[in-house]
């Protein structure tokens, strides 16, 4: 089979790139051919700028030798802000493509809540209409077509499938690399920063529950708007005078980010808007449960040895409890 993707791709620090690479190193482990679109900062066989439609259109004039196109949608790595124009011609060529494609698959990783009158908008509901789309959790899809009042061609896909494990998955052996100690009660956030993902929820819940061990976040500003920067810097602060808390700001490697995610007992996404996440398939893929709040797709991601928080006293309710987490090590 051979098959077009559009997406970020490594080496940008972007995790939509690094699920779409893992993704398709996979498919060519199976005998795929795969050709991949990318921004000019990515690897990618072909290279364009992804503002403008430029993206689709040009797998739109390549795509008649493909079995499948996949393109992995997310808005704000098409989407120029504050430049209508623009806007327009990335959504018709999202429409363009698939119309001409009927092979296009888009894989839906999060999208805007459409504002109805805007041109933008409306020609990308006719796109997703048009096109096959792949879901990660069925939360997610039900809240796109209620969104966009569209009834969705689509199937979910396990978010693993592109998930490369990097390093070792044992707690022991991570906690070694890291320096952390065998019986330290750890807690940890990771991901980019943004007011979204509500990490600071964790610091105060955290700190309310008597600071019960360690809570590290890892991260780092991915888009460096005004309110991302803001964000951070309070956050910052928060954790400078918060017992026990550490922000490790940076992009770190692929290698330490699993070497986290394994050492800690709990992984807590306390994010007031998502719709699935990369980092808690990561910590699925490893073994380490997570604390999750009830938003978007997640509480269907968690698993079985997840937990669904709804609000702040259960969070810190559960930071409170003395009893260590026991958990299964899977290894790569």
């Amino acid at each position: 089979m051979r098959v077009l993707v559009v997406s970020s791709y490594p080496p940008r620090h972007c995790g939509i790139g690094t699920y779409a690479a893992a993704l398709a190193d996979r498919w060519r482990e199976v005998g795929h051919t795969v050709v991949v679109i990318s921004p000019p900062d990515g690897d990618g066989d072909v290279r364009v700028r992804f503002d403008g439609g430029r993206p689709f259109l040009r797998a739109a004039s390549m795509g008649s030798t493909f079995d499948r196109i996949v393109v992995h949608f997310q808005p704000a790595l098409y989407f120029r802000p504050r430049a209508a124009v623009s806007k327009v011609l990335t959504s018709l060529g999202l429409l363009w493509l698939a119309v001409r494609r009927p092979q296009t698959e888009v894989l839906v990783h999060e999208a805007d809540p459409p504002v109805r009158w805007r041109p933008d908008y409306a020609l990308l509901r006719q796109a997703l209409r048009r096109s096959r789309l792949l879901f990660h959790t069925d939360a997610e899809r039900h809240a796109l077509e209620r969104a966009y009042r569209i009834r969705a061609r689509a199937r979910l896909i396990d978010h693993a499938e592109g998930i490369r494990l990097h390093g070792a998955a044992s707690r022991e052996e991570a906690r070694r690399r890291l320096g952390i100690g065998v019986a330290e009660r750890l807690f940890l956030c990771a991901g980019f920063l943004h007011p979204g993902k509500g990490f600071e929820l964790a610091v105060h819940a955290f700190a309310e529950a008597g600071s019960p061990g360690r809570l590290v976040i890892v991260g780092s500003v991915r888009d460096a708007t005004a309110p991302n920067l803001e964000y951070t810097r309070t956050l910052r602060e928060l954790c400078a005078r918060t017992p026990g808390v550490t922000l490790l700001e940076g992009y770190v490697s692929d290698q330490n980010f699993d070497a986290w995610i394994a050492a800690a007992d709990r992984l807590i996404l306390p994010y007031r808007v998502s719709w699935s996440s990369g980092a808690l398939a990561r910590a699925r893929a490893i073994g380490t449960p997570a604390i999750v709040s009830a938003t978007g797709g997640l509480p269907e991601q968690a698993g079985p040895d997840g937990i669904v928080v709804h609000n702040h006293a259960e969070l810190v309710a559960l930071l409170r409890a003395n009893e260590r987490v026991e958990r299964v090590e899977i290894h790569p």
